[in-house]
């Protein structure tokens, strides 16, 4: 049963007890082979903005910051991507991808949901490197665990169904809440995060899980983390939120520890759920950039992380289409702040 809802808890999901993690090295609709991100990788993410921080913390953390380096873009100059037509939203993973791939990087995460439901599968094909979304190895966790499933995401995520299918996928019988929330990440986007207009904001969705009675809520868009706080007061501690980026994080390290079994406390993959907080969970060995203003979005990546960014890059979309690599390898394996030529650092 699936419900969508154009409207417009407890603790972050983290190793939640008994869950070991799907078998990333089976191919699933919504993953890469597990096994294209082993140790010492070089990972590329990217998101139509900032909110793909809240993945990047996360693989930063658990995957230990002495073996992975990473490669962020957020496409801020074209943020939001949550109503746009799929033909945009196509044309500009593309793009992103491409650029990234040419970043000597090892695999690619789609650390926006909606990308990954307009373009993931498409992407997969054409990318000359493994690339990985949070959208299936969240729905084998939920599916073995509960069974009145909230979703809040993008009004496309909803649209696509995107969850909802990949849930339904492993268990036809449960119940799936999606709701749209188009006006959440302009405002975290905005720096508002903490803001009384965010609380009215997330009031009316929260009152709309309350009354379906959810057991659990996937943050179904990466920018929602950074307002988990405010979310969990406003659902009483009656539903359970889960964090997509966390669970992928678990299972990648787990998969990792299991073909490394001497790498395995470098990782932290006994810690608990609390790890992904911005207290203990910190971006670290990364590149970062953006396609709007980078002062700006360090400004705003300030108030969504807690802490400040080291260093902000700027690139241009017509540099998206560049085939020469401005990241070296020696660059992923010394000194992730080195500023090449095309880097624009933001101002601290």
């Amino acid at each position: 049963m699936v419900e969508n809802h154009n409207v417009g808890s407890k603790l972050a999901f983290g190793s939640f007890k008994g869950y070991q993690g799907p078998d990333l090295s089976v191919k699933q609709n919504h993953q890469a082979d597990g096994d294209a991100i082993g140790q010492g990788a070089r990972i590329g993410l990217f998101d139509s903005g900032l909110g793909g921080l809240s993945v990047l913390r996360q693989l930063s953390h658990r995957l230990g910051a002495s073996a992975h380096s990473f490669v962020y873009v957020g496409d801020t100059a074209r943020c939001p991507y949550g109503d746009r037509s799929a033909g945009e939203i196509s044309h500009f993973v593309s793009q992103i991808v491409h650029w990234i791939s040419n970043q000597t990087v090892d695999s690619i995460v789609i650390a926006c949901n909606t990308s990954a439901a307009v373009a993931g599968d498409e992407v997969r094909k054409t990318a000359n490197v493994p690339v990985i979304d949070l959208i299936g190895v969240t729905a084998d966790l939920v599916a073995s665990k509960f069974d009145r499933i909230g979703v809040i995401a993008t009004s496309t995520t909803v649209k696509r169904k995107a969850f909802s299918k990949a849930i339904q996928e492993r268990d036809s019988h449960k119940r799936v809440t999606e709701i749209a929330c188009p006006d959440l990440v302009p405002l975290i986007e905005r720096g508002l995060s903490e803001s009384k207009e965010m609380d009215a904001v997330l009031k009316k969705y929260a009152d709309k899980l309350l009354k379906e009675n959810s057991e659990a809520v996937i943050l179904g868009c990466t920018h929602f983390p950074f307002v988990d706080a405010a979310l969990t007061r406003l659902l009483q501690d009656r539903i359970q939120l889960i964090d997509p980026a966390v669970i992928l994080a678990n299972s990648i390290a787990k998969s990792i520890a299991a073909a490394n079994p001497e790498t395995a406390l470098n990782l932290n993959i006994e810690e608990k759920s609390s790890a992904y907080t911005n207290a203990q969970a910190k971006i670290s060995r990364s590149h970062i950039y953006t396609t709007g203003d980078p002062s700006r979005f360090r400004e705003t990546a300030k108030i969504c992380l807690g802490y400040p960014l080291d260093t902000v890059n700027g690139i241009t979309v017509d540099e998206l289409t560049m085939t020469s690599p401005v990241i070296t390898l020696v660059e992923h394996a010394v000194n992730t702040t080195t500023v090449t030529p095309n880097m624009v650092p933001a101002t601290t």
